[in-house]
């Protein structure tokens, strides 16, 4: 029987260099010059991997090596250089301390003490200096779940008291009657029965009351006999509510002064209990989208870390969870989520990773992280950290203002893509009319709405192209000419 036991990140520099004009002719208030916002291509992180691609190197702070040869357009508009910052990135984790993160690994260490060690590692790491880190976990605790419990009614919704037990081949299961010891596929695995505490450590339970069952315990200690239990433990304590997730247990902050409480709060932390998917990933990307709106001229992100699929709260259906990722995208401010699922070989055969892709697909990310248990998953699990650290560096950018001062028109910037040769990137209004062939880019608020816009945001495909870049490719942001539309 077990025993129960009560990124805001300053990248650096974005290189506007010169003046350019993607669009020019017709009148002559579409020929006005504006800067070129450039980044030239070096070894950054890809998405979708956990492991390294071509990326764009911003500068400073990013987390490649680029040494790209780039100096941006440079058409016969040039006119003025300058410099820009590109967007920060703070991200919100919600992290799985389910059960099942006591597993072991092929390196013999658990799962959660890989993952705990490749999130210490990153967050500690110089490359994440500047990154904005917050962190939650699941489950979580009703706040309402008695210590103890005599009855089901002393549980309220937490019922049952732990007082009865089915036993399956791998588990018990708490019941009250024996038509609560079916299985999903109605196979009887009852009767159910009473179950013992050991009588000099009521923290032992014991399966067989007035017997030895108790003896030895785990050190060979005199847990005493197996006495039918009186009170025990409320069964049913998973929250399944999205407020409870959406509070942080860290609040996002910078790192690295961050890094210390984020740590601490990780060590504290041990797994058990179920898997509440989906009330954790409304949480994650509610209180992203919150941040974001307290800091629009950053880029924020859910990150949903998990080692399984959903067993508890509703709705529980990949599809429904991953309509809660959709969702995150739409909404506004968008909020992206990036998945990292570890597995198992039992849990790829039963289609795990191809699951997780579906929420990372939805939430505007492409495809999940799997990091595979029987390989190094500390090294995996912060490769795939690394590679959603690095997304930063090429899918939004901060608006150049224009030269002279002024009001800015923004129906007179574009965005120019030079990989050998010089592509401009269509405008699209807003997330929805992304393509997924064609790609495009969109402002964090459609300026018809009279809102003024922060950043410029590519579309999932072309934000894909933009982090395959070869070396010495540039992205350049364009102002004062008619910006050209899909």
């Amino acid at each position: 029987m077990r025993r129960t036991k009560g990124v805001a990140v300053g990248i650096g520099a974005l290189f506007l260099a010169g003046w350019n004009c993607v669009a020019c002719g017709g009148s002559s208030s579409e020929q006005h010059p504006g800067p070129v916002l450039t980044a030239t291509a070096g070894n950054g992180n890809g998405n979708g991997t956990a492991g390294d691609g071509n990326g764009l190197n911003v500068g400073p702070g990013n987390n490649g090596n680029g040494s790209g040869g780039g100096t941006g357009v440079t058409d016969s508009c040039a006119a003025k250089v300058s410099t820009a910052q590109a967007i920060p990135l703070d991200m919100y984790i919600m992290l799985d301390t389910s059960g099942s993160m006591s597993d072991a690994t092929a390196t013999q260490a658990t799962k959660w003490d890989a993952v705990k060690l490749a999130l210490e590692s990153f967050l500690t790491d110089s490359a994440s200096a500047g990154l904005g880190v917050g962190l939650q976990y699941f489950p979580l605790q009703k706040t309402n779940v008695p210590t103890s419990c005599a009855n089901d009614t002393q549980c309220g919704d937490s019922a049952p008291c732990f007082l009865k037990f089915c036993s399956t081949f791998t588990d018990f299961v708490a019941c009250s009657v024996n038509s609560d010891c079916l299985a999903t596929n109605d196979q009887y695995y009852g009767p159910c029965l009473p179950i013992g505490r050991c009588t000099k450590d009521q923290d032992y339970f014991c399966s067989k009351p007035g017997t030895a069952d108790c003896a030895p315990g785990p050190n060979g200690e005199d847990l005493g006999a197996c006495e039918t239990a009186k009170t025990s433990i409320c069964t049913n304590i998973t929250s399944c509510d999205v407020a409870q997730y959406t509070t942080p247990a860290t609040a996002i902050a910078v790192l690295p002064g961050a890094a210390a409480k984020l740590v601490a709060s990780i060590d504290a932390q041990m797994p058990a209990g179920d898997t509440p998917t989906a009330p954790a990933l409304s949480g994650a990307i509610a209180q992203a989208r919150t941040w974001a709106k307290a800091h629009t001229d950053h880029r924020v992100v859910a990150v949903l870390a998990t080692d399984g699929l959903p067993t508890q709260c509703t709705p529980d259906a990949i599809a429904d969870v991953a309509a809660l990722a959709r969702d995150g995208v739409t909404g506004t401010p968008s909020i992206s989520t990036f998945v990292i699922g570890v597995f198992g070989p039992s849990d790829v055969q039963i289609g795990a990773p191809g699951n997780l892709d579906q929420i990372a697909a939805r939430g505007g990310t492409n495809k999940a992280f799997i990091v595979d248990t029987q390989k190094d998953v500390t090294t995996q699990f912060q490769m795939a950290l690394d590679a959603i650290r690095g997304a930063r560096l090429a899918c939004e950018y901060q608006i150049p203002e224009p030269s002279g001062g002024g009001a800015l028109n923004y129906k007179e910037v574009n965005v120019a893509f030079t990989d050998g040769d010089k592509k401009t990137v269509v405008y699209v209004k807003d997330q929805a009319g992304c393509d997924s062939t064609s790609g495009g880019w969109y402002y964090d608020v459609d300026p018809d709405t009279g809102m003024s816009p922060s950043k410029i945001i590519a579309c999932p495909t072309t934000c894909t192209t933009f982090q395959g870049a070869k070396n010495g490719a540039s992205v350049g942001i364009e102002l004062g000419c008619k910006t050209v539309v899909k």
